[in-house]
C-alpha cells in the first residue's frame, strides 16, 4: 500500500539538505509536503501526515539545533508514523554510521523503515571563510568523499514509498 501524505522536514545551513529533501519530494509516491525549519519556526500538524522523513547536515558533529528540537518535541507523535530519517555528512563508513546514530534519538531509530547517510557537498560559495578553512583542512586530512549518492537517495524514497505499514 502505497503512502498517502509525507511530510519532509529539514534544516539546510549550505543548500545540500535541502537539494536532498527536494529530491526525495520528486521521488516519493503520494502527497507530498516540505518543511524548511531553518526558514520557518511553525511545523505542520503532523497529525494529517502517515509519514514524516526528518533529514538534517551534520557540522561539528552535531545536526542542527532546530532538527534537535523537532524531534524531542515531536518523540511520541514521531514513534508512531511510517519515519525515514537521513543526514549529510562528507564520512564514509563506520563514521558516518556513527555520525547518523547520533544525530537522533534512539527511539525514533529504532523504529525508522530507513536511514541514511547521503554523503555530502562543500558549496564554498555558501561556506564562511573559517568554514572553507576547516572543511579543506578536513578534507584533505582524512581523505572524505565530497559527493551526494543519488542512488542512496533513490533507494530511501523507494523503501519509504514502499512500506506499508507503520513499525510496532
Amino acid at each position: 500500500m502505497p503512502m498517502d501524505n509525507t511530510l519532509i522536514v529539514f534544516a539546510s545551513d549550505h543548500g545540500t539538505v535541502d537539494k536532498c529533501a527536494r529530491e526525495l519530494f520528486r521521488l516519493i509516491d503520494g502527497k507530498v509536503d516540505i518543511c524548511n525549519l531553518s526558514e520557518r519556526e511553525m511545523v505542520p500538524d503532523l497529525t494529517k501526515y502517515d509519514s514524516v522523513i526528518v533529514g538534517g547536515s551534520i557540522h561539528s558533529g552535531k545536526i542542527q539545533e532546530e532538527i534537535s528540537r523537532f524531534c524531542e518535541r515531536h518523540l511520541d507523535e514521531l514513534a508512531v508514523k511510517r519515519l525515514g530519517l537521513f543526514i549529510n555528512c562528507l564520512l564514509t563508513g563506520e563514521m558516518a554510521r556513527k555520525q547518523l546514530e547520533d544525530a537522533f534519538p534512539e527511539k525514533l531509530r529504532l523504529r525508522a523503515i530507513v536511514l541514511d547517510c547521503f554523503g555530502g557537498e562543500a558549496n564554498e560559495l555558501k561556506m564562511t571563510v573559517w568554514e572553507r578553512i576547516v572543511t579543506t583542512q578536513m578534507i584533505e586530512k582524512d581523505d572524505l568523499m565530497v559527493e551526494l549518492s543519488k542512488e542512496k537517495i533513490q533507494r530511501f524514497a523507494r523503501l519509504m514509498s514502499e512500506a506499508d505499514n507503520i513499525p510496532q
